[in-house]
């Protein structure tokens, strides 16, 4: 078999080891003190939470389970580790979706015209209130979509532009740039209308908002939602217990909120912030398309033009990013962590300090409830539409060589076949430059031969390889609470004084 030229666009893949980076190795030292401490003060916690973080323990370390390569060129071996799969702050898979569905938008769904930004931010007891209420949260992405939507149509009728469809995808987020629980909603829109001349559709771009029309659509906004508010009778104290029996969860929302410590000699008192100083004028003030209504927040600046589908694919990322940047996340002296934020604050806070039980509160807030659907279609875009067929983009296969050329029954049964995601080795292709397929060795091409599950098999392969994990222990630092009731009405044991 002869080797294959390297290409000069793409890389060789290496194992990343997570074990080595600090946000692993936190969470893999704190999170049973955190689940200890909770205990202690008799909270019990969520399942689905306590499956994120297990299940992210195990994320690509090859001994949980492993997919064997082979390259039979040169008899190069390697493995490939089993991936945890989950939504919450995972930075490898969070990544993995959040590039998967950019790439499914930009190639499958969104047509070649512009797109808008539209990003909307809570006041802070709306944001408690909307964290574990899904409920709650449906309608008021509805009221916000349905705002903007109605605001488009009476501009386009000012052209003369009659039974107008609209489209947009939003992602809802639940995290700001310091790791704090906010849930917001980050909503691309096309930038005009969508109408019908004869059997196709054309489009019409509107002319971006004005700072009276932002001020005028968060206002409307916002009575709408107080009124949604007072409608369901939502209340604070019986916000948890509506979704969930635990009261843990409205603890960790509201010190995730209010940017407040809850463990250690801190515990109670705002977060430690660094590079504070006084900023006298109000960025939004200064911006024609960003404006603040009693803490709802509105800002359309962001435009796509027709065109730039690579700024579109790399927006589309940004928006449905994970919480954590793991290169922003530091070691401070003494036991603590700083994280820095991707811009300043308005005061001018560039890094934020907590303890490490802080920081794990901090993800279990982040961490969505289990079934809810995180990216929502809306119009055009929504699979129920039923002329999506004729906006939609339209993919074009590549034409197949003769080796690779399939029999028509093939074809037909591949029309059938629901749409596959993009596979993890495209995917590294397209973002990194990193081919998968190719031998480090020989430049020849790695093939998958097995999938082993069974941890003794594991341990031979990987000690042959020289692949085993290596894992670096933190010095654990107990940030025992302040001592309950009933330890306080306990009797002293001799221990106690030693």
């Amino acid at each position: 078999m002869a080797a294959v030229a390297p290409n000069a666009f793409t890389n060789p893949y290496t194992r990343h080891r997570p074990e080595k980076n600090l946000l692993y190795r936190t969470v893999q030292t704190y999170w049973s003190l955190f689940l200890k401490e909770q205990s202690r003060l008799g909270k019990s916690i969520p399942h689905f939470i306590r499956d994120e973080f297990e299940d992210y323990l195990k994320c690509g370390i090859p001994e949980f389970g492993i997919v064997r390569t082979y390259c039979h060129h040169c008899r190069h071996s390697g493995v490939v580790a089993f991936s945890c799969k989950r939504r919450g702050f995972c930075p490898s898979c969070c990544a993995r979706r959040m590039n998967d569905e950019a790439a499914h938008l930009v190639d499958q769904v969104l047509p070649k015209v512009a797109y808008r930004q539209w990003v909307i931010s809570f006041p802070y007891k709306l944001r408690f209130l909307m964290a574990y209420n899904p409920n709650l949260t449906n309608k008021i992405l509805s009221i916000f979509i349905q705002t903007i939507n109605s605001y488009q149509k009476k501009k386009a009728k000012r052209y003369g532009i009659r039974n107008s469809k609209l489209g947009s995808v939003t992602f809802i987020q639940r995290f700001g740039s310091a790791l704090n629980l906010n849930v917001h909603f980050h909503s691309l829109f096309a930038d005009g209308v969508f109408y019908k001349l004869e059997e196709e559709y054309k489009f019409f771009q509107l002319h971006p908002p004005t700072k009276e029309e932002l001020f005028l659509l968060t206002t409307k906004i916002q009575s709408k939602v107080i009124k949604l508010v007072e409608n369901l009778g939502v209340d604070e104290n019986e916000q948890n217990q509506s979704e969930f029996n635990e009261s843990l969860l409205g603890d960790i929302s509201k010190m995730s909120i209010g940017q407040k410590a809850g463990f250690g000699e801190r515990a109670g008192n705002a977060l430690r912030r660094y590079g504070i100083h006084k900023i006298e004028v109000d960025p939004e003030d200064n911006d024609p398309y960003s404006v603040n209504v009693e803490g709802f927040s509105l800002n359309a600046r962001v435009l796509i033009v027709k065109n730039d589908r690579k700024k579109l694919e790399k927006l589309i990322r940004y928006m449905a990013r994970g919480p954590v940047a793991t290169e922003r996340l530091m070691e401070s002296f003494p036991n603590s962590l700083v994280y820095r934020l991707k811009t300043p604050w308005r005061d001018g806070t560039k890094e934020v300090g907590f303890s490490h039980l802080d920081f794990i509160a901090r993800l279990v807030a982040l961490i969505p409830p289990a079934k809810v659907n995180m990216v929502r279609y809306f119009g055009v875009f929504a699979p129920n539409f039923k002329d999506r067929k004729k906006i939609v983009t339209k993919p074009k296969p590549d034409k197949p060589s003769m080796e690779e050329a399939v029999s028509t029954s093939d074809l037909l049964l591949d029309k059938k076949i629901k749409r596959e995601r993009m596979r993890w080795s495209e995917m590294l292709k397209r973002v990194f430059k990193i081919d998968v397929t190719i031998c480090p060795k020989c430049q020849g091409r790695l093939e998958q031969i097995a999938v082993i599950k069974d941890k003794v098999v594991i341990r031979a392969i990987l000690k042959s390889l020289n692949e085993v994990s290596v894992f670096v222990a933190m010095e654990a630092i107990d940030w025992r609470g302040p001592p309950t009731v009933d330890e306080y009405s306990q009797e002293p044991s001799k221990d106690d004084f030693w």
